[in-house]
């Protein structure tokens, strides 16, 4: 519904904005930030449910976007790739937040008694990191493939578009990465069924 509504695209009275954003200029980023915060603030409402994710929300967005900056002036549809990392940053907040749900819903299963050392059986963050440096233990190609799936919220088809190899390369490559994370998470001490909370909720 709010991508409808979204669809009048404010790029249309700035055709030279990106080019300057590619090459560092931060004051063509203001205005990108201007132009759409006030479109943006709905979709995330919506997406979310929480007035208060709104403002981390967009930091994260415009972050990431000027992170790869240098992609601005290249994408086909910048404005629906704005869109993308919008939506996907929201996913992102969805599932952190259900994540902990989850989490302290399995360990007060297993030790119900236990309320206090709930926090010192787990910890997300440390849980984040483990898997961080599992991501490490992969192939470049392998790394490649998973950032552009979980970081840049690319599909399957997509992602094979853009390096030129077919779909089930790229979920072989998938599944393949997948679980070398899960066994080093394992490694670490991680309970599988933790770690697929964390990595497909």
């Amino acid at each position: 519904m709010y991508l409808s509504n979204l669809a009048t695209n404010p790029l249309y009275g700035h055709p030279n904005l990106l080019q300057p954003i590619a090459n560092g200029d931060e004051q063509a980023f203001a205005t990108l930030y201007r132009l759409y915060v006030p479109r943006l603030i709905p979709l995330i409402k919506s997406m979310t449910k929480d007035e208060e994710l709104v403002k981390e929300v967009i930091q994260d967005t415009f972050a990431r976007l000027w992170l790869q900056r240098e992609r601005l002036a290249e994408v086909e549809y910048p404005h629906t790739y704005i869109l993308r990392i919008t939506s996907y940053v929201c996913v992102n907040y969805i599932r952190r937040s259900a994540i902990g749900v989850r989490v302290m819903t399995e360990l007060e299963k297993r030790s119900p008694q236990a309320d206090n050392s709930i926090t010192e059986t787990v910890s997300l963050k440390d849980l984040e990191r483990i898997i961080r440096t599992g991501i490490l233990q992969l192939t470049p190609a392998q790394q490649k493939i998973y950032r552009l799936s979980r970081e840049e919220g690319l599909s399957i088809p997509e992602i094979a578009e853009r390096l030129n190899i077919s779909p089930n390369t790229v979920k072989n490559t998938l599944v393949a990465s997948l679980k070398s994370i899960r066994e080093y998470a394992k490694k670490a001490g991680y309970s599988v069924s933790l770690f697929f909370c964390w990595i497909f909720i």
